[in-house]
């Protein structure tokens, strides 16, 4: 399995064709930097002198502003509060370029909030805010849904599912049958505690944990990983074209139409933070698939994005030109 930078290139010039609806958990990431240099004198916890903070679009969003940065056009759909993030949140997808689908703005809707502090470029804890999303707002997203990809030709549907309420049956059937009208690449980010069914879906792109959950297999941390197996009860049980599993340090999988595990190995060689990196692999197998390119070609390239983004600290994405440059000292220029 070879991918040069002339097929990296290849699909980076695709990419501003392409009309992309991501939907899914609205959420704004928290970022709060400092130095922890001392133990506090009140219990054995250090304290962080705070030097910065920082939001960034988290969740789903988070799989919008990859979209983005690879320079698709992105409009974006979930569940955000009239609350003070929820302000920010839209400010922020506003800023990047993204649009916000529907009249979703709700008093009766929580903002999620994920506050993390950092001390030395290490994770001491994080802090979460969320509330269950009402059934008036969970209705709304599929109205919208519904109604948007009425009025708009979009080339791909990307569902980013954090398990907070947004994506449900309804909504996934209501997609798969618009699918069968439209056309569009229809990808599902799952989180297998919602217990949903995948039929007609496109791309299920699982990670590791997940992949065994939805196979109904052991998943102890030393657990051993059969791809194939995985894989195989996964097709069994769910009816999609391709299932891609990230692996982490152990790269990207994928299989087509229940056959054989492809896998594509890890390239990054140090790992920061990996916050994130599903988000990244999601949007780089959307936008390769719809570049009409092979499933290894696609797998190459998402590992390849992952690789970029591991590199850095919090959820990040990446760009055309750092993707080439990346390319270049990891890929070679063969054709």
């Amino acid at each position: 399995m070879t991918l040069s930078r002339k097929s990296v290139q290849s699909i980076l010039q695709a990419v501003p064709s392409l009309n992309v609806l991501v939907i899914g958990d609205a959420m704004l990431d928290r970022y709060i930097f400092g130095d922890a240099e001392r133990i506090s004198p009140e219990a054995p916890v250090p304290v962080v002198r705070i030097e910065h903070e920082a939001c960034r679009l988290g969740g789903a969003c988070n799989v919008a502003l990859n979209l983005k940065s690879l320079g698709a056009n992105v409009t974006f759909l979930g569940s955000v509060g009239t609350d003070e993030a929820g302000s920010v949140l839209q400010r922020l997808l506003r800023e990047a370029g993204i649009s916000f689908c529907g009249e979703n703005f709700r008093s009766d809707v929580q903002t999620i909030v994920k506050t993390r502090v950092i001390a030395r470029h290490q994770q001491l804890c994080r802090l979460d805010r969320e509330k269950k999303f009402s059934e008036a707002s969970v209705a709304a997203v599929i109205a919208q849904a519904e109604a948007f990809l009425q009025k708009n030709a979009v080339s791909a549907v990307l569902v980013s599912d954090y398990a907070k309420g947004t994506v449900t049956q309804a909504l996934l059937d209501k997609l798969v049958e618009l699918k069968k009208h439209y056309s569009f690449f229809l990808a599902v980010d799952p989180k297998p505690k919602n217990k949903l069914c995948y039929n007609g879906v496109d791309l299920l792109k699982p990670n590791r944990t997940e992949a065994l959950q939805l196979a109904n297999f052991n998943t102890e941390p030393n657990q051993t990983f059969s791809s194939d197996a995985v894989a195989r009860e996964i097709f069994n049980r769910h009816s999609v074209r391709y299932l891609t599993v990230t692996l982490g340090e152990q790269g990207v999988a994928l299989a087509e139409n229940g056959g054989s595990i492809q896998t594509a190995p890890a390239v990054a060689k140090e790992v920061f933070d990996v916050s994130g990196a599903g988000d990244t692999a999601l949007a780089a197998l959307a936008v390769a698939f719809c570049a009409h390119r092979t499933p290894s070609e696609a797998i190459a390239f998402a590992n390849l994005l992952s690789g970029i983004v591991i590199r850095k600290v919090g959820t990040a994405v990446t760009t055309p030109e750092e993707i080439l440059v990346y390319a270049s000292k990891t890929l070679g220029s063969v054709s």
